[in-house]
């Protein structure tokens, strides 16, 4: 039953919920809600430099490019959606807007990516760090006759699993993620990697 329930929270948090705010939310007639806030690109050069930011943005702009206008899939879209062939006139235009939040939102997503990417070195050497450690403290606890609570290894688990699913489910959300989010799951993960290995079986 734990193995059902794990799988149903991995398919919730690395699907559903990415899919959902990816096709869901276009729907949405506020167009400011799919840009990148300039808060969220301020806190990006402040934390890492004007000139990294600047390289994440051109790298964005880059693979967008490449991705989906230079393979004409933005425009075959956007010319569908305003076509005739859609319909009535209201369900063209709810169509046509949709498309266009859809590709603005797909930017953000890439833009995020590529924020998160500048962390994804320092977050891994720092979890490595914090499981061995907290796999050294295991045994050293065992060889104390001590005993690894299941339980916690059993919380820790799923907040990994819980901080995995929502750094996915951020990368299309609709208010500011700063740049300081990524240092914190860099943090969160780190601990709760390190309370898995110590509370291991």
């Amino acid at each position: 039953m734990a193995g059902s329930r794990f799988a149903s929270h991995v398919k919730w948090w690395f699907f559903l919920v990415p899919l959902l705010a990816l096709f869901v939310m276009p729907a949405l007639p506020d167009r400011s809600l799919f840009s990148v806030p300039p808060e969220e690109a301020e806190s990006v050069q402040n934390v890492v430099g004007v000139e990294r930011a600047d390289d994440v943005v051109t790298l964005t702009n880059d693979r967008f490019r490449r991705w989906f206008v230079d393979t004409g899939i933005i425009r075959a879209t956007l010319d569908a959606s305003g076509s005739g062939e859609i319909g009535e006139a209201g369900v063209s235009e709810f169509a046509h807007g949709w498309v266009h939040n859809f590709w603005l939102e797909v930017y953000r997503v890439i833009y995020r990516a590529s924020v998160m990417k500048l962390w994804i070195f320092g977050t891994l050497v720092f979890c490595a760090a914090a499981f061995v450690d907290g796999s050294v403290r295991r045994k050293i606890k065992a060889s104390a006759a001590g005993f690894a609570s299941p339980l916690s290894f059993h919380l820790a688990g799923h907040g990994i699993l819980l901080v995995f699913g929502m750094t996915f489910a951020v990368l299309a959300a609709p208010f500011p993620v700063l740049a300081q989010y990524w240092i914190a799951v860099a943090a969160v993960l780190g601990a709760l990697l390190w309370k898995a290995a110590s509370s291991f079986q």
